[in-house]
């Protein structure tokens, strides 16, 4: 795409050069309203190579921009540090922040914060609905309570 506007750009002005040199070095006197309209065709294909190179300019500011966003992303994942079960994103500083959904970062390298309402050691990922438990996990235990005390049903 960025060729196609060099190109239009770059014909643009040549023809603007091409007619800027007619007038120029003509040896043929021009009459006035020669002058005229070739001086309206030159401002003409002046403003075309105008338009063309500010379309190149966008483009060129678009390809910036995707270049920093990926060179962050690169800089980011090389910060991710996979601890089973989940992933920890390293600061500068040295400090983790974190966790983050394994799956999510895997599949998508989206990095989702898990989540942990109860602060047990289950974490849970808010976008693919996976969960993770660490090794400060304590699984419940469960007892039946004696039908003799007027209840029964389980509890914690």
């Amino acid at each position: 795409m960025p060729i196609a506007e060099i190109t239009a750009a770059l014909a643009g002005v040549k023809h603007a050069f091409d007619i800027a040199n007619l007038i120029n070095n003509s040896e043929v006197s021009l009459d006035a309203a020669e002058v005229k309209l070739k001086l309206a065709e030159l401002i003409d294909s002046l403003a075309n190579a105008k338009i063309e190179t500010a379309k190149f300019k966008d483009i060129l500011l678009e390809r910036d921009s995707e270049i920093q966003r990926l060179k962050k992303q690169i800089e980011k994942d090389d910060n991710m540090v996979y601890e089973t079960p989940y992933y920890f994103l390293v600061q500068e500083s040295g400090e983790k922040d974190g966790p983050y959904c394994q799956r999510c970062y895997d599949s998508n390298k989206k990095s989702i914060r898990l989540q942990s309402p109860n602060k047990n050691g289950y974490w849970k990922c808010n976008e693919c609905s996976s969960d993770y438990k660490d090794s400060t996990y304590n699984e419940p235990v469960f007892t039946r309570i004696n039908r003799s005390q007027g209840r029964s049903g389980w509890t914690l």
